[in-house]
């Protein structure tokens, strides 16, 4: 792909105490596919970052997946690099790593966002700089690909520490378990010489095991762990392993709910960062990456990483709080599991002065509205982050807007105000009426499930405990509330949600909220990983959100021919069944019907082996699109 240049422009969403954010944007919308040749395929964009003359408190680096204009979405989860590449220099840096998502049923106008702060790499996303896109794997690249953006926001601004140099401890892919080639010896202690002004190391950390042992999966599924160590000192041990259940983006076509070692799929992941203090003048430091002892007779485990050490001066000022994120209320996609909600705000702030942070000032409120203040109290040092929940309940009827503002850290004037205030833009929670039906339908292993409802004081309203729930049987509660918020959240202690197309055994659950008369209010996706969390509103004769559309099910998915679709509609509509081959070619069309609410098997025997698309449509409207594979028995 032949590099183009772009320059970076100062973008017009208004300036704070002279900060400004210029956007650098390196790839925009740009089609990746793999090589499958190869496995592996770049797409490198030459971009002009801001002058060194310019000084930048933040960067902050957004991931745009969506699909292809000519091309479907990919499907498989491959591991991909973000490397930034100065000009005129022998270096290259990972800034980021991005796994792809299972995407076998997206389509257009699906999209999602992701974001890391990318702030270290400060003195190198400077000038005339190749961004490169690096793309695994080895489907198909004919008729299925990514559209991706990569957009740096360079936020001006004095640093918080300034970054003195980057150092690279480790990049590539290093065995795991070979006893000829231990990982201890695949990744040395390095030693370094610092600084005669760094107060602070950072390591900072992008690792994902791969390669799968049949008897202990190591090393993506796998559960190890890994130590820092600074000077022979352990500063920092944690398990490298991640839940998958809880991924924003889901569902997903594949096994995205499996838990993995340090990645999942359709993430942009957030770096491992550890600071160590350092006392200045102190120049040689050794730097250790040590994993737990593993060996096996035929290893084909790895640990991809790239492993850098930032060296920082002191903090420049006392005092200094910043908001980082407003996680709740929020429209951003990250926070999708956690919104809309209708109780407590939730931000996430951070220390950036040499004092601990002790106390900080938060006021919030919707915009135009009452706004609020609350006092935060801990002991947050340099650069460390916490997540603060805000008292009181959020209220609004249509789309708006939070404001949240930082105030007095430690009682002092903040050093630097500008980072002290976001907004975000929010849909309020969904109002219902004071009656309400909270239907669930079991699957065949009830014993992962606990459903609960409770108000805005955590009063429980509705309890079906784990242990309660019988397989394959339809609850229906009667809920009559007062107004006020509430929250509903069923829990699945297996991961794997109400269905999973892996899990043909364990069958297929609903969950669905329906007014008093039986229609709709709310339809839930049942392949929902580790469960569902539901904030809602009762208003009494408040205009009632009604969810429209037909809450349709098909399970399973991967069958010799026979399946099952749950059709569930406040009013009878006619519906037609139309399945399309891997082409797009239509080879099966059956009319339905007149349905309401019915369980139709649908046997698709007739089927070579091979993966389908089944879409329902209703009255001539497609409501339901869903991937199916037939397998030979």
């Amino acid at each position: 792909m032949r590099s183009h240049l772009l320059l970076f422009a100062l973008v017009l969403v208004g300036t704070l105490y002279g900060q400004d954010t210029l956007h650098v944007r390196s790839h925009d919308r740009a089609t990746v596919v793999t090589d499958p040749a190869s496995g592996v395929r770049s797409f490198p964009s030459r971009v002009q970052f801001p002058p060194p003359s310019v000084d930048l408190r933040q960067v902050l680096l957004t991931v745009t997946f969506a699909c292809p204009d000519s091309l479907r979405c990919a499907e498989w989860d491959y591991l991909d690099h973000i490397l930034v590449h100065p000009i005129g220099t022998s270096d290259t840096l990972e800034v980021a790593r991005m796994l792809t998502p299972y995407g076998g049923f997206y389509k257009s106008p699906w999209s999602f966002t992701w974001q890391v702060d990318v702030t270290d790499f400060s003195t190198v996303l400077r000038d005339s700089v190749e961004v490169i896109y690096v793309h695994s794997g080895y489907e198909p690249n004919n008729d299925r690909g990514w559209a991706v953006t990569l957009n740096f926001a360079c936020i001006t601004g004095p640093p918080a520490a300034r970054v003195l140099a980057v150092h690279t401890l480790h990049r590539g892919n290093f065995p795991y378990g070979d006893t000829t080639t231990p990982f201890e010896q695949a990744v040395p202690t390095r030693t370094l010489t610092m600084g005669p002004t760094t107060a602070l190391a950072r390591i900072r950390v992008h690792q994902t095991g791969h390669g799968m042992h049949a008897d202990d999966g190591c090393a993506e599924f796998c559960r190890k762990w890994r130590e820092v160590r600074v000077d022979g000192r352990t500063v920092d041990r944690r398990d490298l392993w991640r839940e998958c259940g809880t991924n924003p983006l889901q569902p997903q076509a594949g096994t995205w709910i499996f838990d993995r070692g340090h990645w999942c799929p359709g993430e942009l992941q957030q770096p491992d960062v550890v600071d160590v203090q350092l006392e200045v003048g102190s120049r040689i430091h050794t730097v250790d990456l040590a994993m737990e002892p593993y060996a096996h007779d035929s290893s084909t485990a790895n640990w991809n990483l790239a492993a850098y050490l930032v060296e920082l001066e002191a903090p420049a000022v006392l005092h200094d709080a910043a908001l980082v994120d407003i996680i709740a209320p929020s429209n951003a996609p990250m926070h999708r599991l956690r919104n809309p909600g209708c109780g407590a705000a939730i931000v996430r702030l951070r220390n950036r002065g040499a004092h601990p942070l002790r106390s900080v000032d938060i006021v919030h409120g919707p915009s135009g509205g009452t706004m609020r203040t609350h006092r935060w109290t801990g002991d947050l040092p340099f650069d460390a982050v916490t997540e603060v929940t805000l008292p009181g309940t959020l209220e609004g009827e249509g789309p708006s807007v939070f404001v949240v503002k930082l105030e007095r850290p430690n009682g002092k004037p903040d050093a630097w105000p500008a980072d002290n205030i976001q907004r975000s833009t929010f849909t309020p929670a969904p109002a219902y009426p004071t009656t309400m039906l909270v239907q669930l339908l079991t699957n065949n292993e009830p014993g992962h499930n606990a459903l609960r409802v409770t108000d805005a004081d955590g009063r429980v309203v509705l309890d079906r405990p784990l242990g309660s729930l019988d397989s394959a049987r339809m609850y229906t509660d009667t809920l009559h509330l007062p107004e006020g918020c509430y929250t509903l959240a069923l829990a699945d202690t297996a991961g794997d949600g109400l269905e999973f197309w892996y899990n043909t055994a364990g069958g297929r659950g609903v969950l669905r909220l329906l007014d008093a008369g039986g229609r709709l209010l709310h339809r839930f996706e049942s392949d929902h990983g580790h469960g569902i969390t539901h904030h809602f509103r009762v208003v009494a004769d408040a205009p009632m959100a009604r969810d429209t559309v037909p809450d349709i099910g098909l399970f399973p998915t991967r069958t010799a021919g026979r399946t099952v679709l749950d059709y569930f509609a406040d009013r009878p509509g006619g519906v037609t069944i139309q399945v399309f081959d891997p082409l797009g070619a239509m080879v099966v069309e059956r009319d339905l019907g007149e349905l309401r609410q019915e369980r139709i098997v649908l046997d698709l025997n007739g089927l070579p082996p091979e993966r389908y698309t089944v879409v329902a449509l209703r009255e001539g409207v497609e409501v339901f699109r869903r991937r199916l594979r037939i397998v030979q028995e």
